[in-house]
């Protein structure tokens, strides 16, 4: 490769690397969406799956106090509203109520109430930092900080919010919202160590009973009676089971996962952000945007909203981020699941701040909530319901566990391992569980024993494959000699029939064969690199979803889980382990011999690609970044270590003259 191809190799590099935080910068911000003068919105008709039209529901008057009244409802053999909403029209809003609170807490979580949806408004995870920088003697702390919370407000509403449906159609346009009522006022009680939210619905009343189970678990009881004389018609509520946003900051880290996920008793289905690609008909990921063939790197599509799916057969539904899991599991598969897109409201100043934000508007939500279908009651007559909440961390085998406790139920998989290397990933995370403990002697140099860890699992698998990768080196080594030889003849042949594909690749098998080499021999070579995948989506997977990892040290990295940002200049964060990650990888790619008869420009290419990996991988967690730069410096010991002497035995390299057969070795 000439001058002017490195320039331009480099330029292009330099470009990929510049281009998202430039489009961050200077790109259009996204406008919220806007009503018509009717408060309507309007979009592609799309329809829904797993639904069908029950009747709708119209909530009793509140008072000022925020008090059900006694009013008779509409119509008293159906409980419905005679006309139906206006497709689009807003949702009802929040009712002007004083609000009332109470509390329930254990050594591991607070839970606090509202009456505004008679749910969870907040979540407090008192055994997490919610700044990893400040734990026990941690740089400066003072071993006091505030704990990780999940606050219901700017839009979201209340976990476990109990609420009918309001529309007897689902509308699917892109700006379509919630199929049913925002946060109705409950009566709000503390009995003993439950904490209990009524109210009343047309003819149904509505009880709910909180208790604290273990951990970070909630049990929970609905009860839905019929209180008047009359037998009722089946109707739709939907219990909220969490609610998934956009980070505030705008984070650049490769692997960011956030979203909703529901599991049908066979796989588990994501929904939310669009991925690279996905099919929206059985994965949700790419529902919304709707992206040409699922994929988000193309552009068009008729965005859409108001995510329908589910057949009796939902198993648990929830949100999550990187580390924490708001999710409901019924005791008897849902209904259905319903998740609906909006933005959230602006953020407070105060928000702001904390989230290290200047602006922070139209971050996207995601409200995933399972539709509860209660039949035709007599008078009189009750519907019990009962459920598990979790709103806690995504440690695997408390989750796997209460998966157990439900009737098997694969709680775990909202880990989002994934389907292919999740088995490597869960392998991974218990072995450095069961090394950690064993591993913290150089925590006071700031090498957690996470770290350790991943250098030592990294340290046991190329032992493990030792035999293989030598053989593969020292075969390759031998390869080089003759290649020395053979190339002077490769390159004439080269020249003289530039023009004849098919007459050269003859002729250059004929100077292999006389060579006595085989091309085919070097697909060896690879043999190291395919060992290396599995390991690699394993740590990529496990790294981005883990909580154990989160605030791990290694050195200046404070976060493995995280990118090890040192500095930001002009807007531009600088890691260092992925820098270290890919000098390693030059150094290793000179070592490496060089195939037979490959041209000059793919030797060019191959000694630059190391360039590429530090595009793709510079926002990468520095833990997957520390377990690549292991690999690579124990490779290039290995090849260090692995000599060919031509001088002994097997290790001779015989090269074979013009018509003369090859020796037996």
């Amino acid at each position: 490769m000439d001058r002017t191809g490195k320039i331009i190799l480099v330029v292009s590099i330099l470009l990929l690397i510049g281009a998202p935080i430039l489009q961050t910068k200077l790109g259009p911000k996204p406008k919220p969406p806007v009503a018509d003068a009717k408060g309507s919105t309007k979009g592609p008709k799309v329809v829904t799956r797993g639904t069908k039209e029950p009747p709708v529901i119209k909530p009793a008057p509140i008072d000022g106090n925020g008090s059900h009244t006694n009013a008779a409802p509409v119509n008293s053999s159906t409980n419905v509203v005679p006309a139906t909403p206006e497709k689009g029209s807003k949702s009802p809003a929040a009712p002007e109520v004083d609000e009332v609170t109470a509390v329930l807490e254990n050594d591991f979580v607070k839970f606090t109430f509202t009456n505004r949806g008679g749910g969870v408004k907040k979540v407090e995870m008192k055994k997490y930092p919610d700044d990893i920088y400040v734990t026990e003697g941690r740089h400066g702390g003072t071993g006091s900080y505030q704990t990780v919370d999940m606050v219901m407000d700017r839009g979201r509403l209340p976990l476990m919010a109990f609420e009918p449906r309001t529309m007897a159609k689902i509308d699917s346009g892109p700006n379509a919202v919630r199929p049913y009522s925002i946060a109705s006022s409950y009566t709000l009680s503390k009995e003993g160590a439950n904490v209990v939210a009524s109210a009343m619905f047309g003819s149904w009343n509505v009880k709910k009973i909180f208790s604290l189970a273990n951990d970070y678990q909630l049990a929970i009881t609905v009860v839905v009676g019929n209180p008047s004389s009359e037998s009722t018609n089946e109707v739709d509520f939907y219990l909220v089971g969490g609610a998934g946003y956009e980070p505030a900051s705008s984070s650049r880290m490769m692997g960011m996962n956030f979203g909703t996920m529901w599991f049908n008793g066979d796989e588990e289905i994501k929904v939310g952000p669009a991925g690279m690609l996905g099919n929206t008909e059985t994965d949700g990921s790419g529902w919304f945007d709707n992206k040409p063939m699922g994929c988000s790197c193309i552009p068009g599509g008729n965005p859409r909203n108001n995510y329908s799916a589910g057949q009796g057969n939902v198993h648990w539904l929830g949100a999550y981020n990187r580390f924490f899991i708001q999710a409901v599991i019924p005791e008897e598969p849902g209904k259905s699941v319903h998740i609906n897109q909006f933005r959230l409201e602006s953020m407070s100043e105060e928000e702001m701040k904390n989230a290290k934000v200047k602006v922070k508007n139209n971050q996207k939500a995601w409200e995933a909530a399972l539709r509860v279908t209660i039949p035709s009651l007599p008078a009189g007559g009750i519907k019990q319901l009962n459920y598990t909440f979790y709103a806690g961390p995504k440690e695997y085998d408390r989750l796997k566990q209460i998966g157990v406790a439900n009737g098997g139920n694969q709680f775990h998989r909202i880990m989002d391992f994934g389907k292919w290397f999740g088995w490597v990933a869960e392998g991974l995370l218990r072995l450095m569980k069961w090394m950690e403990p064993s591993l913290g002697f150089l925590a006071s140099v700031k090498i957690s024993s996470w770290a350790l860890a991943i250098i030592c699992i990294t340290l046991t698998i190329k032992l493990i494959f030792w035999p293989i990768t030598a053989k593969s080196t020292r075969a390759m080594k031998k390869m080089a000699a003759v290649n020395q030889k053979m190339m002077p003849e490769i390159t004439k042949i080269r020249e003289k029939y530039k023009g004849d594909y098919q007459k050269m690749n003859t002729k250059m098998m004929e100077t292999y064969k006389k060579y006595g080499v085989n091309p085919l021999s070097q697909v060896g070579g690879c043999l190291p690199m395919l060992i290396q995948i599995p390991v690699f989506f394993g740590f990529f997977t496990m790294l981005r979803s883990a909580v154990e990892l989160r605030g791990a040290e290694f050195l200046w990295a404070s976060d493995l889980s995280s990118p090890d940002t040192i500095a930001m200049i002009a807007g531009f964060p600088i890691n260092i382990m992925p820098l270290l990650m890919t000098g390693t990888m030059f150094l290793q790619m000179r070592l490496q011999p060089p195939s037979p008869g490959m041209d000059p420009t793919q030797q060019a290419m191959m000694k630059y690609m190391p360039l590429m990996f530090v595009v793709f991988f510079y926002s990468a967690s520095s833990g997957l970044c520390l377990y690549w730069t292991v690999q690579n410096v124990l490779s290039i010991v290995q090849t260090k270590m692995t000599k060919v002497e031509p001088d002994k035995g097997n290790n001779e390299v015989e090269v074979i003259p013009p018509n003369k057969k090859r020796k037996k070795t």
